[in-house]
């Protein structure tokens, strides 16, 4: 291969014989100027083929390539997203059903639900549960895990059936938030019941009195006043002398009764929103009633004329 070093002298040789040979012009060449000028020629016709011969060089102030580099490698799949030294804590909020000491019948099924709010900053997962921890567990589950995924910060309603015991008493199940780690925390949960017989109910007389009903005013018999608003419970709708009706007022109900009757016969009776025909009715007639705010009571009659009734009444709340 021809280098450039070689190259060069080669010129240098075909320069110094030109120079030489132009030094002696017109005279005859020698033998040594002859073989000189010779070797110049073949130089000349050395150089033409090695022009010939060698490609073009690039520029010089072309850039170089950037080296090869490797392929990059593609990152591996996220794995889940952990939140890193996240705590764990809850927060009860509500009795959704069965408010504390709701009364039970023994051996009645019922389900309890409370609403908590996560307040920590780990998101529960369907490895939480709330779990039972103290008390009378009364036929519920040791856990009940969460149905899905409850972010910090929301709520959840949690729900546990149970039977109340077979025997009168006051019964509380305890329960409390545990993590995927079988870690307990947060604040407790508890669903507290009154197993025994439904208690009689007390009966107080709430008002009593007389009242006289007549075409113009209607007896309230709540507060025991004669009105003509919308607590007004019956008027007397007099048609003629004879013909006279008492009308119940504003949702209150009314029904004849035998004799004087109790707070249990009234609150057991089909009492009824129909007007009363006292063409049938006088004197000394007992009924029982349920005033427009819902009390149950008794009037009886104690003296009727053509205008106007009056009512000796009592009504029980």
């Amino acid at each position: 291969m021809i280098t450039r070093q070689r190259v060069a002298l080669l010129l240098f040789l075909a320069a110094s014989v030109a120079l030489l040979a132009s030094c002696n012009l017109p005279r005859q060449p020698s033998p040594q100027e002859l073989a000189a000028t010779a070797a110049a020629q073949t130089v000349s016709a050395q150089l033409t083929e090695l022009s010939a011969a060698s490609p073009t060089l690039p520029p010089t102030n072309t850039p170089a390539p950037p080296p090869a580099t490797d392929t990059p490698t593609p990152p591996p799949p996220a794995s889940p997203t952990v939140t890193p030294g996240c705590a764990d804590a809850s927060q009860f909020i509500s009795d959704i059903t069965i408010p504390d000491n709701t009364l039970m019948t023994p051996g009645q099924n019922f389900t309890k639900t409370w609403r908590l709010r996560n307040s920590g900053s780990c998101a529960w997962t369907t490895s939480y549960d709330a779990v039972f921890v103290d008390g009378n567990a009364m036929g519920g589950p040791a856990a009940a895990p969460m149905a899905g995924s409850v972010p910090p910060n929301s709520t959840v309603d949690v729900s546990v059936s149970m039977s109340a015991p077979s025997t009168n008493g006051t019964f509380r199940a305890t329960y409390r938030m545990r993590n995927d780690k079988d870690v307990l925390f947060g604040t407790v949960f508890y669903v507290q019941i009154v197993v025994g017989p439904t208690p009689t109910p007390t009966v107080v007389v709430y008002r009593t009195g007389s009242l006289t009903v007549n075409n113009s005013f209607s007896a309230d018999l709540d507060a025991g006043t004669i009105t003509g608003d919308a607590n007004a419970d019956v008027w007397l709708h007099a048609v003629s002398a004879v013909e006279r009706y008492l009308d119940p007022q504003n949702g209150a109900l009314l029904k004849e009764m035998s004799g004087a009757p109790s707070y249990n016969d009234c609150s057991a009776a089909a009492l009824s929103g129909s007007d009363v025909n006292f063409t049938e009715f006088g004197d000394g007639s007992w009924f029982c009633y349920k005033t427009s705010a819902g009390r149950y009571g008794r009037f009886e009659v104690e003296s009727l004329d053509a205008g106007s009734i009056n009512l000796d009444f009592r009504t029980w709340s």
